[in-house]
């Protein structure tokens, strides 16, 4: 009897976050498959495929503190060859081209989304290695530093508002002292945030700010292609052949009907070829589930994410990993690209369930 219940508790499925998203994985492929698009449609759900595999590959490593010592070598790494990239351009040049300009790409070894949200990983694993190795925690903290500074340099907006999204976390949830001494906090890092933005000129123009409102608005309109992307996503939420619990039938009309909104809604000839030429994505993982798995595939995301949080809530440098890369998701298509399916592998499904491990 023993025996039989000692069976059943070690094979008795849990509900973790690694099963939900396994879940909307299997769900979309089946979906596709059953539409007659998986052809297709594997060139990009095979980047969740790509998750586990990288999540099954590593779980057996016992040191994570040496994975994580040696994910932040290769990030400082990364980063080192872009700021010796940017100083030979400023050397040559006397500028620094980290507003909205076509040569920020080439200074960096990332597109510059991806760069700067590294960067905010490595931030983050500097400070776990500062708080855990007092004996190296000038360094740590000075590698922070260099990190932090590198996300200003380039002016990754995402980055630096993941940073003092986090900040702001920290004070009010996991810093112990007062609950005015934590309100005190949160509210000083929004004015520290408000006068970087705002006296930062590559950064004002990151976050096109102008002289007033509808000047900022107007340029936020012309410039960032997100809101063109997103109001084509919620045009096609309208059409007929979209279901509201299983979306469209696969990424091939999701993309068509993401060209002929390009095609129709933009007036300006030039930023019409531009966007036809690129081929623009959702940029937002939320809206790419939802317009190709329906509610069915939003919901499930949303609720990997819950769970996921509800996993790692007690620490803190596992949160702040989980909300860098929720963030992210709302602004790109992480698993359009093999290297975001790397970061998400290593860093989601690895990195913060050490303690469900030791304990399984």
């Amino acid at each position: 009897m023993f025996f039989v219940i000692f069976k059943i508790e070690v094979f008795k499925p849990r509900f973790s976050a690694k099963n939900i998203l396994l879940l909307l994985t299997s769900y979309l492929i089946l979906k596709s498959a059953l539409n007659g698009n998986l052809l297709f449609d594997f060139k990009i759900l095979k980047g969740l495929l790509l998750v586990f595999w990288i999540s099954i590959l590593l779980h057996k490593i016992e040191d994570l503190k040496t994975l994580k010592f040696v994910i932040l070598i290769g990030i400082n790494s990364c980063i080192l060859v872009s700021l010796i990239l940017i100083g030979a351009f400023f050397f040559k040049t006397g500028i620094l081209p980290f507003s909205n300009t076509a040569e920020v790409n080439k200074l960096l070894l990332l597109e510059r989304p991806y760069i700067g949200f590294i960067a905010v990983l490595g931030f983050l694993l500097a400070l776990e290695k500062a708080v855990e190795i007092v004996k190296w925690r000038k360094i740590y903290i000075f590698n922070s530093v260099v990190l932090l500074g590198f996300i200003l340099l380039i002016s990754a907006r995402i980055s630096i508002i993941t940073i003092f999204f986090i900040a702001g976390i920290y004070f009010l949830f996991y810093l112990k002292t007062k609950w005015y001494k934590k309100i005190l906090g949160a509210l000083m890092l929004f004015l520290l945030f408000a006068v970087i933005v705002v006296s930062n000129k590559n950064i004002a123009e990151r976050f096109f700010i102008k002289s007033n409102l509808e000047q900022s608005l107007q340029q936020a309109s012309d410039y960032e292609p997100r809101i063109v992307i997103w109001n084509c996503a919620y045009k096609m939420t309208k059409l007929d052949d979209f279901n509201f619990f299983t979306g469209f039938d696969g990424y091939q009309t999701i993309k068509n009907n993401l060209l002929d909104c390009y095609s129709y809604s933009i007036e300006n000839a030039s930023k019409k070829e531009y966007f036809l030429t690129e081929k623009f994505n959702t940029h937002n993982q939320f809206i790419d589930f939802y317009l190709v798995g329906g509610i069915i595939a939003f919901l499930l995301f949303t609720l990997f994410f819950i769970k996921l949080f509800l996993e790692v809530k007690l620490d803190f440098f596992k949160i702040a990993i989980t909300v860098s890369f929720l963030l992210f998701f709302i602004v790109e298509n992480i698993f359009y690209r093999q290297f975001g399916c790397y970061l998400f592998g290593i860093f989601v499904l690895i990195l913060p369930q050490t303690k469900i491990n030791e304990e399984n």
